[in-house]
């Protein structure tokens, strides 16, 4: 049996018909939201240009407690207004090229800007520092050092006002106390010279301190934070002259790769001259051969064959600690040591009572470390520095 599609009349019979006015609003409230999703929106400066621009042209009114709010004019206004003082508005605007100016403590050396720690040779400065009737410097501490405030940046003869100083004042500005011709005013300048000549420090109690500082002193702007090690020259600690050393920037990466792989298989590199590790050597063992003495060293000497024959049975139980290097008068032995030199003495006395023991005369026994005097490895010490 063929069924028939099934089909519902019940919405389009049950509904209600929609209006004309109602579809158009739907509409154009759609079309509003959609015009302000698509504007973009409004800043706060914006709003506040567009609220003063309202104000202006009359369309937005102040409202009624604006009176009320804040403080009256009148008395945000200085009683004593000067025409001559400087306002905002003289001083310009602000904006970022002013933080490209530097106060007097920012400076680089690297870019030639003057040092402005350098004393102002106008002025007379005091000693670097000043000394009691023992002589010790006043001041100094064994464990904090110098602590006098009074140095070398004192200022000795500091300038006066700029109402009184010769090269500022203005006669017509300073009220006279004496008239012209006064003997008074030769005998104020005299005892004003005198003064001056006898250079006394002015000075006050620091409050923080409790001691005695300078009035007038040399401003200490400090230097700059070292932020990265100072430049070295590109040849610094190495054996090669100038003249024959290889340019490397110069060559290409492949030639200058090549080249550095040769030289550094080769046995005279740049770093290391032919001959400089065998002179350095050299040099090292010279006073033994210049002096005829071999005691200190790791040199080996004479030695009788039947006096090793017979202290073979003590070598054989030192075993590879020591290393026999000479026989000196028949009764000193001098032995290379290998082992730690915490056991040094120990092992020494122990090789005299060996070799006693194998019927041979012995006055003494040398250890001999050449030029190591510790185990960094096992003493907790750094085997990058010596002496070892």
């Amino acid at each position: 049996m063929r069924l028939s599609p099934i089909t519902s009349t019940t919405t389009t019979s049950t509904s209600k018909p929609t209006s004309r006015s109602t579809l158009t609003t739907a509409l154009s409230a759609a079309a509003n939201k959609k015009k302000s999703a698509a504007a973009p929106k409004e800043t706060d400066t914006e709003i506040r240009d567009r609220i003063l621009a309202e104000i202006d042209s009359g369309m937005r009114q102040y409202p009624s407690w604006i009176s009320e709010y804040g403080e009256p004019e009148d008395e945000l206004a200085l009683d004593d207004d000067d025409d001559d003082a400087i306002d905002a508005a003289t001083l310009g605007q602000w904006d970022e090229k002013d933080l490209e100016d530097k106060f007097d403590y920012e400076w680089d050396p690297d870019e030639g800007d003057e040092d402005p720690n350098n004393l102002d040779p106008a002025y007379e400065y005091a000693a670097p520092f000043e000394l009691d009737e023992e002589g010790i410097e006043v001041g100094y501490d064994p464990v904090f050092g110098r602590s006098n405030p009074i140095d070398g940046r004192t200022i000795l003869n500091p300038p006066d006002s700029y109402v009184i100083d010769a090269k500022t004042r203005d006669d017509s500005l300073v009220p006279q106390d004496f008239p012209d011709g006064d003997p008074e005013i030769k005998l104020n300048e005299d005892i004003t010279a005198l003064r001056k000549s006898l250079k006394i420090v002015e000075t006050h109690t620091d409050p923080f301190l409790k001691m005695e500082v300078p009035n007038h002193a040399a401003k200490w702007h400090g230097y700059p934070e070292q932020l990265s090690f100072p430049k070295q020259d590109y040849m610094n600690n190495r054996f090669t002259k100038p003249e024959d050393a290889t340019d490397f920037d110069k060559l290409g990466p492949a030639r200058a790769r090549q080249l550095a792989v040769q030289l550094a298989r080769s046995r005279n590199n740049e770093w290391l001259p032919e001959g400089t590790s065998e002179a350095y050597h050299a040099s090292k063992t010279a006073i033994y051969k210049e002096k005829g003495v071999i005691t200190g060293s790791t040199l080996p000497g004479q030695a009788d064959p039947a006096l090793v024959a017979k202290i073979q049975p003590a070598l054989d139980v030192l075993g590879d600690v020591v290393e026999l290097l000479s026989i000196e008068v028949d009764t000193v032995f001098r032995f290379k040591y290998h082992g730690l030199i915490k056991n040094k003495r120990g092992m020494e006395a122990w090789a005299g009572v060996l070799i006693r023991n194998c019927d041979v005369d012995c006055t003494g026994v040398v250890f001999e470390t050449g030029f190591r005097k510790r185990d960094p490895y096992y003493d907790g010490g750094s085997h990058w520095y010596g002496p070892y």
